[in-house]
C-alpha cells in the first residue's frame, strides 16, 4: 500500500473544512481586530505549550472534540517531529483571518530554528473562541490534528 504524502493529508482537511462550512470571507477591519483579541493570546498559549513539552497547557482552550482527537500520547509525538524537524519556535505572522460558518481561522506564516516558511492554522469557534482544529504545514512536515483519526 502506497503511503499518502503528509501535505496532502493537510490539504485535503483544509478543503473539507471550507467544504463542509459553506460559504468562506476574508475578515477584515474591526471584526479581524476583534478576532485577533482573542485568538492572539490563544495562540501564544498553544505555542508555548508545545515549546514548553506541556500538554496541560497547549490543549487548554481545545473544544472536546479536539480534545479526544489529540490526547497525549499524540501530543508527545508531535512535539518530537516538531523539535527534531522543525526546531524551537521563534515567530509568526497572521497571514489571512476568514470566516467559515461558525468558524474564525487564523493562519499564520510562523519561523522556526529549522524551517523559515511554516504555515500554522487555527480555527476557532465564534462564539466561545475555543480551538476547533489545529494544522502545521511546511516543506519539512505536515501535520493536522485530524490526520491520525
Amino acid at each position: 500500500m502506497r503511503k499518502v504524502p503528509p501535505y496532502l493529508i493537510t490539504a485535503v482537511f483544509l478543503i473539507i473544512l471550507v467544504s463542509l462550512t459553506g460559504c468562506e470571507r476574508t475578515v477584515t477591519g474591526s471584526e479581524k481586530a476583534a478576532v485577533l483579541a482573542f485568538s492572539e493570546a490563544t495562540t501564544d498559549n498553544l505555542l508555548a505549550g508545545l515549546a514548553a513539552n506541556d500538554y496541560t497547557q497547549f490543549s487548554r482552550d481545545f473544544d472536546d472534540e479536539l480534545q479526544a482527537r489529540l490526547p497525549s500520547a499524540d501530543f508527545t509525538t508531535l512535539t518530537q517531529d516538531v523539535d527534531i524537524i522543525l526546531g524551537s519556535y521563534l515567530s509568526r505572522n497572521v497571514t489571512q483571518v476568514t470566516k467559515a460558518d461558525e468558524f474564525y481561522v487564523v493562519a499564520y506564516q510562523a519561523r522556526f530554528e529549522q524551517a523559515e516558511a511554516v504555515t500554522i492554522t487555527v480555527a476557532f469557534h465564534d462564539t466561545i473562541h475555543s480551538i476547533a482544529t489545529l494544522s502545521i504545514d511546511s516543506a519539512e512536515m505536515s501535520w493536522s490534528a485530524f490526520q491520525n483519526r
